[in-house]
């Protein structure tokens, strides 16, 4: 099969290098076409070895005006084969007349969902190229950001690695569009701002805490507290933080401006997921009421309790002169996959705290275990090794090229991440 998969990539790999003159589509769908093609192919090795549907065309012919509609049959084929003639994934566009374009993206998007429905969710074959988890949401989703960003002012700010990741989409999209539509029909062109607007949730104060235990922070990474704010009290919610699986907003009340997890408060999922970005403005985390405590750091996550490290532990090496950066820096996708209190997850490390402009960061490529042996990973996804680690605090070495940390906290399921 591996004999199979290269001679592949080989056929591709000439397959792109057609002149542009020979070739019918643009760059950007010919790229499309070949990444899909590639990955098509790859889950048919996956799940049938070498053997194909009968009909099943192969083309990867980048000068065929008719490569589009090649691919499209042979998702249609594979998905039959896979799953049954009739049988196909709820959300399945099929085959719609359209532009190159729309029928490209309508195959990489049905085949997502035939490699989740014969598969794990969101687990891939080694080697799978993907492509804009936008494709993977529905028409009018994708059709509504494509023409908002299409004005050059405006650019969608969901992670992508995001589990919620279309329905997110469409409610900042649809946010953008109704301030749009609101602008007087006489005024100039309306600007779209990069920095979605507030949300509107009535007088200032209209929201409360609601939480018996709504520890406030100063910052959005949850280190440090300055008491619990009392339930009842009243509240205006500002901004939030964008950081990966983060509920962390900033809030305004009488005598203070701090960090709360929303979950302690009378906001809503939604109300939540339209705040703006709180890199999109200056916050100023202070504590003045009569509640206020001293700060207390918390060592990483409060929900859980992380312990204190371990003095005694040898500090990890540095090889090659990685920089050490803390927790903050940390990006974790949770691909799932629990066994025995453990999850399969991708990592990042950074130059930067999180979701701050300008970062840096760089894929985890190697996990030491606290005995000091190398874990070797599970798979890849998009690109990124995969590895299987414990829920709570432990003492891994994570390794990127250029940074390093000494130890890792996995959130459970139901804990802040």
């Amino acid at each position: 099969m591996r004999r199979l998969f290269a001679l592949v990539m080989v056929v591709l790999a000439s397959t792109v290098a057609v002149s542009a003159q020979d070739s019918p589509f643009t760059a950007a769908e010919l790229q499309l076409l070949i990444q899909t093609r590639a990955d098509l192919e790859l889950l048919a090795n996956q799940e049938l070895a070498s053997q194909r549907p009968v009909g099943w065309s192969g083309s990867m012919d980048a000068s065929d005006p008719q490569l589009a509609l090649l691919l499209r049959l042979d998702v249609e084929l594979l998905a039959g084969t896979l799953l049954a003639p009739d049988q196909r994934p709820p959300g399945w566009f099929g085959a719609i007349p359209g532009s190159v374009a729309a029928i490209a993206r309508d195959a990489r998007h049905d085949l997502e969902l035939l490699a989740d429905a014969v598969g794990l969710p969101n687990v891939r074959p080694n080697g799978w190229a993907g492509s804009d988890p936008l494709i993977r949401c529905n028409r009018a989703v994708q059709a509504l950001v494509y023409l908002l960003e299409r004005s050059g002012t405006w650019t969608l700010t969901v992670d992508a690695g995001s589990p919620d990741f279309c329905r997110l989409a469409e409610l900042q999209a649809v946010q953008v569009a109704e301030s749009l539509s609101a602008a007087p029909a006489a005024a100039a062109p309306a600007q779209v701002d990069t920095a979605l607007p507030p949300v509107d949730f009535g007088p200032p104060g209209s929201a409360q805490i609601t939480g018996s235990l709504a520890l406030g922070f100063l910052n959005r990474y949850a280190t440090e507290h300055v008491g619990a704010i009392p339930v009842g009290t009243v509240i205006t919610p500002v901004a939030r933080s964008f950081t990966q699986f983060s509920r962390m907003t900033l809030v305004r009340g009488d005598g203070f401006e701090l960090f709360v997890d929303y979950r302690d408060t009378s906001i809503t999922d939604d109300e939540f997921a339209l705040l703006p970005d709180v890199n999109g403005i200056s916050p100023n985390p202070t504590c003045a009421a009569e509640w206020c405590q001293p700060v207390t750091v918390t060592v990483g996550s409060p929900a859980a309790g992380r312990p204190l490290p371990d003095e005694s532990r040898p500090a990890a090496s540095s090889p090659g002169g990685r920089v050490k950066v803390p927790v903050e820096n940390l990006i974790i996708y949770y691909d799932g996959q629990d066994a025995d209190n453990s999850v399969v997850v991708r990592m990042q490390l950074c130059a930067l705290p999180t979701a701050q402009a300008g970062n840096t960061c760089q894929n985890v490529s190697e996990v030491l275990s606290p005995a000091g042996a190398p874990l070797t990973p599970v798979g890849t996804l998009n690109g990124m090794p995969q590895f299987r680690l414990p829920y709570g605090y432990s003492t891994h070495t994570l390794y990127a090229p250029g940074y390093y940390m000494s130890d890792v906290w996995i959130a459970a399921p139901g804990q802040g991440r």
